[in-house]
């Protein structure tokens, strides 16, 4: 388990999805990594934003993805996030404050023009509600307003895990055509994906 916040920025790059996670078609977004000294962090206007990473966390990255509109279907967009605690239990912390997240705050603003409303979430620990895969996990569901994509709402996804002292979190947003359950499949890929990287680079089997 890596010790010092450059190991852990070693780590969150081998393990974070790129857009072959996600499937055929998926390419990078511009920019294509978050800064690794920041996380994003809910203010209490329900606004989101970037802060420097607390003491209890060794690394936190984000990879941004899209799948072009093609088909007669819009463009869809992708958020990987990876983030390394200290301890396991202060990685479930983050899984608790995420459900508390939406409750407290159902609307959201991502950036200056995209928004989620009526947001829904939902959690499981392992072995509970067919999770056999992670310590736990949470799921969110809501609608996604971008005007660079629609002039509607769309549909938007979270998939969020953790794996010991590592949070893996999945967002998919839009397009127009596609169902719900078309981004939580994508969703669900990508965290499979991640989650299998992880064990890999720890050694952790479950």
């Amino acid at each position: 388990m890596p010790k010092t916040r450059s190991a852990a920025l070693e780590l969150l790059r081998a393990v974070t999805a790129g857009p072959e996670s996600f499937g055929p078609g998926f390419g990078r977004r511009t920019p294509y990594e978050s800064d690794p000294a920041d996380w994003p962090v809910l203010g209490t206007d329900c606004v989101w934003q970037q802060q420097a990473l607390p003491g209890d966390v060794l690394g936190s990255l984000s990879r941004y993805g899209r799948l072009p509109a093609t088909g007669g279907k819009g463009e869809v967009h992708t958020a990987a996030t990876v983030t390394l605690h200290r301890t396991a239990q202060q990685a479930g912390w983050e899984i608790a404050e995420t459900l508390e997240e939406a409750l407290r705050c159902p609307d959201q603003q991502l950036r200056d023009t995209e928004r989620i409303t009526q947001l829904d979430s939902a959690g499981s620990g392992y072995d509970t509600n067919d999770n056999l895969s992670a310590d736990d996990v949470v799921m969110e569901l809501g609608n996604y307003f971008n005007p660079a994509l629609a002039g509607g709402a769309l549909y938007y996804a979270w998939y969020q895990a953790r794996l010991g002292p590592v949070t893996i979190a999945v967002a998919v947003e839009g397009g127009k055509g596609y169902t719900r359950n078309d981004l939580m499949t994508v969703a669900a890929q990508a965290v499979a994906d991640m989650e299998t990287k992880v064990r890999n680079a720890l050694g952790v089997q479950k």
